[in-house]
């Protein structure tokens, strides 16, 4: 029968490596087209990985822990489908016969179909009255370790199949216990606190090893951070009025955003023979979740107005903390914006993200008391800002010119509406 190759996905635009995190499928075991197969991660963000057809799983290339190139297989599936390509080529000529894969080398392996080459199954392969809902494995797991009825879940898979996502969603909605489906290994290692184990689940851990591997590699940097207290006053007004609805933080980033544009050395990155310039500005928003700090990037996020940014970064945020964001919106970032103020933090030290050269981190926005020229008090508005730069692109006075920069542009509303 023929055999299907299982390649590793492209989940992002600057994907050139995926790692294999857990084998949803033993080999022997049956799989169906748009089932989840593996588990694949890439810095700090997990999919599925789908089967292309109906079949089993013969053979697994990847294990666990190995990285794999994009477009590489990491496993076999044999199928009982002649043609996997229906109509779209013409059979081959008896002069140019097909060989069958025989080895695991990209050359070797023929291109698989994409589940949208394949045709839709007929409703009742799917979805009759009296049969049950199409589900990936792991949901059926899922589903039935937490008594959830997989009818009453809303699918997202191809084919309205139900994935394990879409059953902790509903685990989530229902406000069942998250312990009860989690494996015993995870529950093991969160009540106990015994010396010598790990703290946290298998996905929160590999958050906390790529956050380590961006500190070790940002301790290499020479950086410094320059601070300012921004005036906010009028733009507190502007709140009450035509930026009514949109929060400080969509405020600050736009603000940061406009002066990465205008400073191409601080939105570039450090080549090790000069500074290389980005074609655009990318700013992560450092974003706190259940399983760790995330950062998706806004790309370009001076061009959108105001409203449509703080939808933009709502939405965002939301699909971060639900664990559906788009994996492409965790890379091409050129500055990081993080923000405590919300826990009444009033100023604080961020760390580079490589290559990035700046990390602004922003306090929490308050009124102060504050003398001004004539030696009167008055209530300011201001957030305490810092501007971490990397001392090989920039220096100080660059960065106290930039922070001068945002502070025009916060001066100016009409600046800030696009």
């Amino acid at each position: 029968m023929p055999r299907v190759p299982l390649l590793m996905p492209k989940m992002s635009m600057t994907m050139e490596f995926g790692t294999v995190e857990e084998w949803l499928v033993e080999v022997g075991g049956p799989v169906t087209d748009g089932d989840a197969v593996v588990v694949v991660t890439t810095d700090k963000v997990d999919m599925d990985v789908e089967s292309n057809c109906d079949g089993t799983l013969i053979e697994i290339l990847a294990q666990p822990g190995e990285q794999v190139p994009v477009g590489e297989p990491i496993a076999w599936i044999e199928t009982e489908k002649d043609d996997l390509l229906g109509d779209l080529f013409p059979a081959p000529s008896p002069a140019e016969p097909v060989a069958e894969p025989s080895g695991v080398q990209p050359g070797d392996a023929p291109s698989a179909p994409t589940p949208d080459a394949l045709p839709e199954p007929a409703a009742s392969e799917g979805e009759g009255p009296n049969e049950r809902p199409r589900a990936v494995p792991l949901a059926r797991t899922l589903a039935a370790e937490a008594g959830i009825d997989l009818a009453s879940v809303a699918p997202s898979g191809p084919y309205r199949t139900i994935r394990a996502r879409d059953v902790r969603a509903a685990i989530e909605a229902a406000s069942v216990e998250p312990a009860s489906v989690e494996p015993v290994e995870a529950r093991v290692s969160t009540r106990s606190t015994t010396e010598g184990e790990l703290l946290g689940d298998a996905k929160s851990r590999r958050i906390r090893v790529a956050t380590a591997r961006v500190l070790e590699a940002t301790a290499a940097i020479p950086q410094f951070t320059v601070w300012r207290a921004f005036d906010l006053t009028r733009l507190a007004a502007a709140r009450t009025a035509s930026l009514k609805g949109v929060s400080w933080n969509t405020i600050l980033l736009r603000a940061y955003a406009l002066m990465l544009r205008e400073y191409p050395s601080l939105n570039g990155s450090w080549a090790g023979d000069g500074v290389r310039t980005n074609p655009h500005v990318g700013v992560a928003l450092a974003i706190d979740t259940s399983a760790g700090l995330l950062a998706p990037v806004l790309r370009d996020p001076q061009n959108l107005g105001i409203r449509a940014l703080n939808d933009a970064i709502r939405d965002l945020a939301a699909a971060v903390k639900a664990g559906k964001a788009d994996p492409s919106t965790m890379g091409g970032g050129t500055g990081t914006v993080s923000n405590l103020g919300s826990f009444g933090v009033q100023r604080f030290n961020a760390l580079l993200t490589p290559p990035q050269a700046t990390a602004l981190s922003l306090g929490t926005v308050e009124v102060r008391p504050v003398f001004d020229a004539d030696a009167a008090i008055r209530a300011r508005t201001v957030c305490e800002a810092g501007l971490t730069v990397d001392h090989r692109v920039a220096d100080g006075a660059d960065a106290a010119r930039a922070l001068a920069t945002m502070q025009e542009i916060l001066d100016d509303p009409f600046l800030l509406l696009g």
